[in-house]
């Protein structure tokens, strides 16, 4: 009895740490997200809505590139993600090491958020989000309802082994008048 009782503690303190390590597979995320309707679905005519005002957001972000991994953080330090190449059956992939800070992602639309089996976030997919993020942010700030004509632009240049992304994201916000 004691030999089963002891195997049984020794198995729930071997599951304990294998549990918290794959929470750590994660990075810090926060996420907002803005419904995406089209005004054509809502029937909305121009006297039922206002625009308050165009505002633009911007983001950047840093891919560090190396034989051993990647590391992408934001143009204020305000989060970094690294990665490690690892090398099996001669494919190499990227897997989550650590993150410091939070990272920020912003949706349009209310599509599934983690759609990947992969914990890899590409650099170019951050800075678009981000700028979303920041995006909605400022939405929220003036009490807009909507985003109307959303523009999203990102850029690209590199700097020797470090790629840089550049988003800007502006759209109109729309504040629905209640008659």
């Amino acid at each position: 009895m004691k030999k089963y009782l002891l195997k049984g503690v020794l198995g729930i303190l071997l599951l304990f740490p294998l549990s918290a390590a794959a929470q750590d597979l994660i990075p810090t995320t926060a996420i907002s997200n803005i419904p995406a309707v089209s005004f054509r679905d809502m029937n909305l005519n121009r006297s039922d809505y206002t625009i308050l005002k165009t505002v633009t957001s911007s983001a950047i972000i840093y891919s560090n590139n190396s034989k051993k991994g990647r590391k992408i953080y934001e143009e204020n330090n305000e989060f970094t993600l690294r990665y490690d190449i690892i090398k099996e059956n001669g494919r190499r992939y990227l897997e989550y090491n650590d993150c410091e800070g939070v990272v920020r992602l912003g949706y349009i639309g209310s599509s599934d958020i983690y759609n990947s089996d992969s914990n890899y976030i590409p650099a170019e997919e951050i800075v678009r989000r981000l700028a979303l993020y920041r995006l909605i942010n400022l939405a929220k700030e003036y009490g807009a309802d909507a985003l109307f004509e959303p523009t999203v632009t990102t850029t690209a240049t590199a700097d020797g082994k470090t790629l840089i992304y550049k988003t800007e994201a502006s759209a109109k916000l729309i504040k629905v008048i209640n008659k």
